[in-house]
């Protein structure tokens, strides 16, 4: 697995847990590629060691929608999707 190094100043992660600042990395990368469209919500919850439905709370504590906003729906349900 390829590990990912982030700088950041002393005063943003001073008194912080570094295990807890790491997950809340990981979180944030792995919704934004959900958001994205470059990993499925199953995917991101495996690497997170986490279930489909908690990985889904967490694209709502972060204000991600579960549905492609672009998506024009009209066209989508002519299609059979």
């Amino acid at each position: 697995m390829t590990r990912i190094q982030i700088d950041c100043p002393e005063d943003l992660t001073a008194g912080q847990n570094p295990t807890a600042l790491a997950t809340l990395a990981q979180r944030a990368f792995l919704v934004r590629l959900y958001q994205l469209g470059r990993i499925s919500s199953g995917r991101a919850a495996e690497l997170l060691r986490v279930s489909r439905r908690a990985f889904l709370d967490i694209l709502n504590e972060h204000g991600v929608s579960l549905f492609d906003e672009e998506t024009d729906v009209e066209t989508e349900a002519r299609r059979g999707r």
